[in-house]
């Protein structure tokens, strides 16, 4: 059976089915393929009915974006279904506005580093995961659930038993990588390397934010029609897997509130 599905950048989310295609820069276990998701896609044109991406757009270099969204409409056989889920930029700030005019100064503070701590860390979890450390150690219960509410994130579960691991050799090959990295960082001047060089790993910084708008004209751009935004547990596909893919079994939206849902016709 050929797969009709595509998941591209999945993480350790896919849907172990020899109708989907899994694919990733870095796989997290057998049902993923390796792949420069960058590059041209290693399928046919037409291949495939849908194709899936959930938080992974905002982490493409901006220039490269409309290549990306070309290369998935290249894919998509005619009427074939583009789902994208992303940071929602509108919601975001006017989360952020409305939290900082009531005086809600704590909330909006933790918005700010929603908006741009990915934006901007010059090392591995930023500021975020600082931030995380603390509400994981404080017992709050009601702020480790405005934390899920937002991103999706489960304090509870952000540890070495739950999280997906590299192989052994992936792991030493990227422990060599960024011993090296470390190295040639260490020989620029401070106040460059300070200022300049993020050792945030791949995948970490967000290059672009968008909202409905500024993603369904990219969208219309690249060949697309039909843009329409959607709801975590709503497809104009019948058959999308809402569940495991954006929603989670208890009915919660797997990413937070945060996200946009946007859907296109090829």
């Amino acid at each position: 059976m050929s797969p009709r599905f595509l998941n591209l950048a999945c993480g350790a989310t896919c849907v172990h089915s020899p109708a989907w295609l899994n694919l990733d820069y870095t796989p997290l276990g057998p049902a993923v393929q390796q792949a420069d998701l960058l590059g041209p896609l290693p399928l046919a044109s037409g291949a495939m009915d849908v194709v899936y991406s959930s938080h992974f757009i905002e982490h493409v270099p901006r220039h490269r974006v409309r290549a990306l969204l070309r290369e998935c409409h290249r894919v998509l056989k005619p009427g074939g279904l583009l789902r994208l889920v992303v940071p929602d930029l509108l919601e975001m700030c006017s989360r952020y506005v409305q939290a900082r005019s009531a005086g809600e100064h704590a909330v909006a503070d933790r918005l700010v580093l929603e908006l741009l701590d990915q934006c901007v860390r010059m090392r591995s979890g930023g500021e975020l995961a600082d931030f995380y450390d603390n509400v994981r150690s404080s017992g709050d219960a009601a702020l480790r659930r405005w934390v899920f509410e937002r991103s999706g994130e489960s304090l509870d579960n952000l540890d070495a038993t739950t999280t997906p691991q590299r192989s052994g050799l992936a792991r030493v090959r990227g422990a060599l990588q960024r011993r090296y990295i470390w190295l040639l960082w260490r020989l620029l001047p401070r106040a460059f390397r300070e200022q300049n060089v993020s050792l945030a790993d791949v995948g970490e910084l967000h290059a672009w934010l968008y909202d409905a708008h500024t993603l369904g004209t990219l969208l219309q751009e690249a060949g697309f029609k039909q843009v329409q935004v959607v709801s975590f547990n709503s497809s104009s596909e019948p058959t999308f897997p809402l569940q495991p893919l954006d929603a989670t079994a208890a009915g919660e939206p797997r990413k937070g509130r945060q996200s946009l849902y946007i859907e296109a016709r090829a």
